[in-house]
């Protein structure tokens, strides 16, 4: 049996440990929260979990697009709260995709996830379609696949590359 002085250390210490462990960094949340589906270098899984890597920072060029990656139902509806959403989905743009960034971003906040998030998809795949056609509209190379909601774990745009910048992936 547990002597009082040992419960009572041992709450305090779990009272320390438990909000540590509901936070932590983008990369921890994205570990904890989205890693299982999107991999660890958000590569998705091909034909079925759309790669973030490389492609998410193209839907920012369109009108509508930088909603969208606020309402897909994994970030909709997932558990992380508003400015946890923003500290993970900003990240996930540095991190993977810092090449692709429109000039003139800016961070995603908490309000702004908050207004945007109740705003759940339901026609996802006709809704990355109508961005897809926009971003065709506006000279981006986007693979045909793409159209069809095939190969999502494609690049959503073909980035050109010079010999000096090939990319290898460890």
């Amino acid at each position: 049996m547990m002597k009082p002085r040992a419960v009572a250390i041992l709450i305090a210490a779990l009272s320390f440990a438990v909000p540590a462990l509901a936070g932590g960094s983008a990369a921890e949340l994205y570990t904890l929260n989205c890693w299982g589906c999107h991999k660890p270098r958000a590569e998705g899984i091909p034909g079925t979990v759309p790669r973030l890597a490389d492609s998410m920072a193209d839907f920012l060029r369109v009108p509508g697009g930088r909603e969208y990656l606020v309402e897909v139902p994994g970030v909709a509806a997932s558990a992380l709260s508003d400015a946890e959403v923003a500290q993970v989905l900003n990240w996930l743009l540095f991190t993977f995709n810092k090449a692709e960034l429109p000039a003139d971003f800016k961070p995603y906040t908490a309000d702004e996830i908050a207004r945007d998030r109740p705003h759940q998809l339901i026609r996802i795949t006709e809704t990355r379609d109508a961005l897809v056609k926009q971003l065709k509209a506006k000279g981006v190379i986007v693979p045909d696949d793409q159209l069809a909601g095939e190969a999502l774990a494609t690049p959503l745009v073909q980035h050109q590359k010079g010999p000096q910048e090939t990319r290898t992936d460890d």
